[in-house]
């Protein structure tokens, strides 16, 4: 009697057909294959394995570009995957590669190149990115994540596998795609998987089920060898066009910073009075508006931190700490100018910017910086607790903390009060063509002379015109000499 052979019948990942049409990579179409269908089923080929080193998820396989007769046409498979699955089969954070696995995969120079410069501004954006995420997992926004492009080796491409389950698009095959495991470097998205790869080790994410529950994208270029991630890197990234700040600030509706200003300006003159730099301006005959977002940022930065802190680095959970601050600040200014700045000029005025120097930025952030130095025994150490690290609890309890121990230690103490900045701002003598204003700031100049204007508010009598540069020497020295023990030089009549 013949002894059975119950060995399993294996078949061999050589077997399976490269494709033309996808770059040759080999292609498993078990739709229309019933035999293919029912060892998969049964878990009949090698690559099914445990032991055989691939991960497998459900992916869609792409032809990008142009496909034509000529065209140089790319493969890639699109991932949508949790956090967890992402590390695991990424593997490569940008920021702390896989020595052994990267360099045996021909990754190092490519690392090199593109990977070097994160350190400094690149390390410090991987914080403010991971923070963004972290917000997200908190609730605090919804987060729109870009795809993150990443590409394989061409030394494993041999090795990969795609089961189709669903061809009905030629361009776009539905399935099941094996990777050999091994890291996947980015072409497009290192900032955002240096910071996916932190926040999965953080306590917040752990807590909150965000492994599980938060849901990237991962477009994975297929048959890439280090002159072709070269190019990919650069085609990606050496193109575009800088950004519109006051566009983007008007459309970031979750941003902590922009509730903060929606919170605060409710109820000034400030509300409806704000450009966002399309179709909008603040020039100096301009009425309308009386700052544009960009600048309102920058004055509530300098409200609640002396602009030391990036709009990125604030927080939800900081608005209720510092919003009573923010409020203060924009009705003081209302107390103090609103009268002053009006939509529409009368017929014997000028427009308020081509009078007042509180018509312009630099002179608001000045204000705004002495603000927060009349009151730095109370915001200081609010300010001084923001973006404070303690792996050991989240972020929001990490800020608490840190205040306390900031306020039990804070020795800084106002130059002068709140109440005596009020009165202070009450009392200068504001108009630009003051003597007081010109020696601080300058006058503009037109052939060598100092350029004079007539004025409808001076009743046509020709006044220098003083400059109003918005740059941080010019804001640091009106928010000293404001401050300052000579503060009453600015109260004088005197014209240049």
């Amino acid at each position: 009697m013949q002894i059975p052979n119950l060995t399993p019948q294996i078949i061999h990942t050589d077997s399976i057909p490269h494709d033309p049409d996808y770059g040759g990579l080999r292609i498993l179409r078990v739709q229309n294959d019933p035999q293919a269908l029912k060892a998969m089923q049964t878990g009949a080929y090698e690559f099914q394995s445990p032991a055989a080193g691939y991960s497998n998820v459900n992916g869609i396989l792409s032809r990008k570009g142009f496909i034509g007769k000529g065209g140089q046409s790319r493969v890639a498979v699109t991932l949508n995957i949790s956090l967890q699955t992402f590390v695991d089969l990424v593997k490569y954070d940008p920021s702390n590669p896989p020595p052994q696995d990267y360099n045996a995969l021909g990754m190092k120079e490519m690392h090199d190149r593109t990977q070097s410069d994160f350190k400094g501004q690149k390390a410090a954006n991987k914080v403010d990115f991971r923070d963004y995420l972290l917000e997200g997992i908190r609730g605090d926004r919804t987060l729109f994540l870009p795809t993150v492009s990443g590409w394989q080796s061409s030394k494993v491409f041999d090795k990969t596998i795609f089961v189709v389950l669903d061809e009905t698009n030629p361009h776009g095959l539905y399935g099941l795609v094996y990777l050999p495991k091994a890291p996947i470097m980015q072409a497009d998205g290192q900032t955002q998987t240096a910071a996916l790869f932190s926040v999965a080790n953080s306590k917040d994410a752990i807590d909150a089920g965000a492994l599980d529950d938060m849901i990237v994208t991962l477009e994975v270029e297929l048959n890439v060898d280090e002159r072709k991630a070269g190019q990919s890197f650069a085609d990606r990234n050496g193109r575009g066009s800088k950004k519109n700040k006051n566009l983007v600030i008007s459309l970031d509706t979750s941003s902590a910073l922009s509730e903060l200003r929606l919170q605060a300006q409710s109820g000034t003159v400030f509300e409806d009075r704000l450009a966002t730099g399309r179709n909008t301006s603040t020039s100096e005959t301009a009425t309308k508006y009386i700052v544009d977002l960009s600048t309102m940022e920058q004055m509530l930065l300098n409200v609640i931190s002396q602009g030391r802190i990036k709009p990125e680095h604030f927080k939800r959970f900081h608005v209720p700490y510092f919003l009573p601050f923010a409020s203060d600040f924009l009705q003081m200014l209302r107390d103090q100018f609103a009268d002053q700045w009006q939509e529409h000029t009368p017929a014997s005025s000028d427009p308020f910017r081509r009078i007042y120097v509180h018509g312009w930025p630099f002179a608001l952030k000045a204000i705004a910086l002495a603000y927060f130095r009349s009151r730095i025994d109370e915001i200081g150490p609010l300010a001084a607790a923001i973006g404070v690290p303690d792996a050991s609890r989240t972020v929001d309890d990490a800020f608490k903390s840190e205040v306390e121990k900031q306020k039990a230690t804070w020795e800084q103490k106002p130059v002068v009060s709140v109440g005596e900045l009020r009165d202070r701002l009450s009392k200068i003598k504001w108009e630009r063509y003051r003597k007081h204003w010109i020696d601080l700031t300058g006058a503009k100049i037109k052939d060598g002379k100092v350029r004079r204007m007539a004025l409808k508010s001076t009743a046509g009598q020709e006044m220098a015109v003083g400059q109003a540069q918005n740059t941080a020497y010019i804001i640091n020295a009106v928010a000293d000499k404001i401050l300052s023990d000579t503060w009453t030089d600015l109260t004088q009549t005197v014209n240049a």
